[in-house]
């Protein structure tokens, strides 16, 4: 595993890449709040087999905007890494998204489905919750993180990771360091702000919302969902499940909201098997 900056659409993004370049494509994506230190568990065992390319998204991490913050929608994400993928010298690839990144990632198919081959959706509220639901979750992060982007420090970040984790022993303890650095940079609150804001935003968030389009999502998809989530609804996943045309659900005991940090050898052993597959 390597740390590299590409350029893609203009703008220098920090990425964990392994694998050959002619291996299959596979983008792994980060959640709210969160970097593409997230995958640091996956990315060497999913390279095996891929072509790994694991990003900071657009206006987290170190990966700086040109746009504004409120230019920096779904589709302004969305869009970013596509062109990211078009960099690395892939036209089709698979997609895995974490939390939110898996709300980014259903949005990569729902706008360029040729380019999707597979899709593997991660302990999502953002995809599976209600609009009141999810607008619930929003003010619940953002009374829990504001702090953080006002006085970034390694405790706060642990406190925060502790809480959405099965087992705090879980959470790498390079992690809370690398989050309160990358979210200690000046410009970045107000990125962050500007998301959160379009996410309680009911009206203002409709178009990127999965839960209504479930049935327009015909590609093979797995959901990985730790049953010990405080946060993100295993029942929802279930439910959805049955919405997708061609989806399974795979639960992980003794795993919160971040499985591929708390339970790695069981994701990456599900991803594993998934993506290698025959496609149907």
């Amino acid at each position: 595993m390597q740390m590299r900056f590409v350029q893609a659409g203009g703008v220098p993004t920090r990425c964990l890449e392994a694998g050959h370049p002619d291996a299959p494509a596979l983008l792994l994506v980060h959640g709210l709040t969160l970097t593409c230190d997230l995958w640091m568990r996956n990315v060497d065992a999913l390279a095996q087999h891929f072509h790994v390319i694991a990003p900071d998204m657009l206006g987290h991490g170190f990966t700086r905007p040109v746009l504004a913050p409120h230019e920096v929608d779904v589709a302004a994400k969305v869009e970013h890494l596509l062109s990211l993928m078009d960099a690395c010298g892939h036209q089709r690839f698979a997609v895995s998204g974490s939390s939110y990144g898996a709300l980014i990632a259903a949005n990569i198919y729902l706008a360029a489905p040729a380019r999707v081959s597979r899709l593997v959706l991660n302990g999502s509220g953002s995809c599976f919750s209600t609009e009141a639901q999810l607008v619930e979750a929003v003010g619940r992060a953002h009374a829990s993180y504001d702090a953080l982007m006002d006085a970034s420090d390694p405790e706060g970040w642990r406190h925060h990771l502790d809480t959405v984790v099965h087992a705090p022993a879980s959470v790498p303890e390079a992690l809370p360091s690398l989050l309160a650095l990358a979210y200690a940079q000046p410009w970045i609150a107000a990125y962050w702000r500007a998301t959160i804001a379009a996410m309680r935003d009911a009206a203002q968030f409709q178009r990127f919302r999965v839960l209504e389009r479930l049935h327009e999502i015909d590609v093979d998809t797995l959901i990985l969902w730790g049953r010990d989530d405080k946060g993100a609804r295993y029942e929802n996943a279930q439910a959805a499940v049955e919405k997708l045309p061609r989806a399974r659900l795979i639960g992980i005991d003794a795993c919160g909201h971040l499985p591929m940090l708390e339970q790695p050898a069981a994701v990456n052993e599900a991803m594993q098997s998934f993506l290698l597959q025959d496609a149907r």
